[in-house]
């Protein structure tokens, strides 16, 4: 039984850090797309603790609307590749043609499965924030502020788990650029808990 509870202290000790990618990337400004636009992005996470690679495909149905789909694969340093998936809408605020900067409200809901060396990792959570940008000629540098709830639980090989809620700051900050019209990458830095760096490119249709 000692043996079985020291297990799971162990494997517990990584696995806020590994839980904390939840809602990111960003990936985005916070200019309101017109009614069908469609774009579809590809790119990383790098963290610590683990890397995240993936898509995403963001179709709005009307103006000022987008909601987005991710798909990916988690790769933690102590484990196997397993597998996450993310759901969110993305609404910009109205405020006007004289407004110096975009602002939008940002939601996201988060599902992930991995391995570690000694157990199996279930994690779901939910980040809520604000995002603002502004275009700056093919710029189009951005800025997020919100919250990350996460709800993790691990099962040890052979029996016994814990589990464990979070309630974290999450931050990040970023630009687009727009090499040659539909294509642009994006680069950002993120904290939510740990420090992240994350990047890719997005197509719009």
């Amino acid at each position: 039984m000692k043996k079985r509870l020291l297990m799971v202290c162990l494997l517990w000790i990584p696995v806020p850090a590994l839980a904390q990618f939840l809602g990111l990337p960003i990936a985005d400004d916070a200019k309101a797309p017109t009614m069908g636009t469609t774009r579809i992005s590809a790119g990383g996470v790098q963290g610590d603790e683990f890397n995240l690679y993936g898509g995403r495909l963001s179709f709005a149905p009307i103006g000022r609307l987008a909601l987005f789909a991710d798909v990916g694969a988690i790769d933690p340093d102590r484990g196997d590749l397993g597998f996450a998936c993310q759901l969110g809408a993305q609404f910009t605020l109205p405020l006007g043609q004289s407004r110096p900067v975009d602002v939008a409200l940002r939601a996201a809901w988060d599902q992930a499965r991995f391995d570690l060396d000694a157990g199996d990792v279930e994690s779901s959570g939910f980040n809520a924030g604000v995002l603002v940008s502004r275009e700056v000629k093919l710029f189009s540098p951005y800025a997020y502020l919100g919250l990350n709830f996460v709800d993790s639980e691990v099962k040890v090989k052979g029996g016994g788990k814990a589990s464990d809620d979070s309630t974290d700051l999450a931050v990040a900050v970023g630009t687009l650029i727009r090499l040659a019209d539909p294509f642009a990458l994006y680069v950002e830095f993120a904290h939510v808990d740990d420090p992240f760096v994350n990047f890719g490119g997005r197509w719009t249709f």
